[in-house]
């Protein structure tokens, strides 16, 4: 494993009054652990393995009404709807509803706003309230255990729990501060991560809400405008994939569109560029890793058996799965999230052909794929 000597950082303790800040020198392409060059990848038809469809219980206490982040871990499935239900949804392996959290409100026990979640290795739930300043801890019981109150930190969009450290990601304080840091639950201290100008451009993009990809054996975090991705861990981050001949803009576009955000936002979306949003998923055998050139989603598939990587079409995954997007990792499979469209005829060859879907109609829960890879 690369050592945390890739990375000239400090530990800073974040003081209401005042920062203590040095300068964080980013790793470089040679300190990957995998090395994916762009100009050498073939694309290839996507080859499926097993398929399953677990459709989610739907009833008048669970109606989710768009599934915004969805986690499997310790043999359940969290389903997150940060905007409609304002809830986290929770259900077993077959798709039954186990229980629900729905605590919107502005008592110390509730939240004002529900912005991100994550499960942490002994099952405990931590729940991000924005607004609330506060992120609220529970066991898998659904009983409150402590809150961790945000006052003194400047506001940040997403959370990651590993072990006794959390990772938030993307600060913002009029301005982009940092974009990761790591909060240190035993001594509650923030270290700011990823300071280097390079990450902190205000352009919002928004191609993508999330930062950090959950798979079993490493969570993975991709800035933006880089070609490095790294993995997460307790005791720091590594340099674990790099995209080489990834297009990522130069500074002078990066500052030419900074001077002119307004005029500027339809070049920027429709530029050849890679901006930010590598969705990073992983299995025993494969690493998928999805990210956009402009307007054109395209999906890296990285055998680990071999060492080689290709490049599927997501249309594919459409066909073949009812979505475009994989969504998370189980570690033996991936899956992905499908609300169905029985006009849609791609959709309408799946529900028909499966047994599991026949019942399923529009106003029901979303389904959850689960499939393995056969490249």
């Amino acid at each position: 494993m690369k050592q945390i000597s890739y990375f000239l950082f400090s530990l800073v303790l974040l003081l209401p009054s005042c920062a203590r800040q040095k300068s964080f020198e980013a790793a470089s392409l040679s300190d990957v652990s995998i090395l994916i060059d762009l100009n050498s990848v073939e694309t290839v038809p996507l080859k499926l393995g097993n398929i399953r469809y677990v459709p989610l219980e739907t009833s008048d206490e669970c109606l989710i009404g768009r599934a915004n982040k969805v986690l499997v871990k310790h043999g359940k499935i969290y389903v997150a709807d940060f905007y409609q239900a304002m809830s986290l949804f929770v259900f077993d392996l077959e798709g039954k509803f186990l229980f629900k959290i729905a605590r919107r409100g502005q008592g110390p026990n509730e939240y004002i706003s529900f912005r991100d979640f994550d499960i942490h290795s002994n099952g405990d739930i931590y729940i991000l309230d924005n607004h609330g300043q506060k992120i609220m801890v529970l066991n898998s019981e659904e009983e409150q255990l402590r809150q961790i109150k945000l006052e003194m930190y400047y506001p940040f969009s997403n959370l990651c729990v590993i072990d006794d450290k959390m990772y938030w990601a993307k600060f913002m304080h009029g301005k982009r501060v940092a974009d990761l840091g790591v909060y240190d639950m035993e001594n509650e201290q923030l270290t700011f991560l990823l300071k280097d100008e390079k990450f902190l451009y205000d352009i919002h993009v928004a191609l993508t809400s999330y930062k950090f990809y959950y798979s079993p054996e490493n969570t993975y975090y991709s800035p933006p405008q880089s070609e490095i991705i790294y993995a997460l861990k307790s005791d720091g981050i590594y340099p674990a994939i790099g995209i080489k001949n990834l297009p990522i803009p130069p500074p002078e576009v990066m500052e030419e569109w900074e001077r002119n955000k307004e005029t500027q936002e339809f070049s920027i979306i429709y530029s050849s560029y890679f901006l930010e949003g590598m969705n990073i998923y992983e299995t025993d055998y494969f690493i998928s890793i999805g990210y956009t050139i402009g307007m054109s989603w395209r999906t890296l598939l990285y055998d680990k058996r071999s060492n080689s990587a290709r490049i599927v079409l997501g249309e594919e995954y459409f066909y073949k799965t009812g979505s475009t997007n994989i969504n998370g990792s189980t570690g033996k499979e991936f899956f992905n999230v499908v609300s169905f469209d029985p006009d849609n005829v791609p959709n309408k060859r799946i529900l028909e052909s499966r047994e599991e879907l026949k019942n399923w109609s529009e106003e029901d829960n979303p389904v959850i794929s689960f499939f393995t890879l056969d490249m």
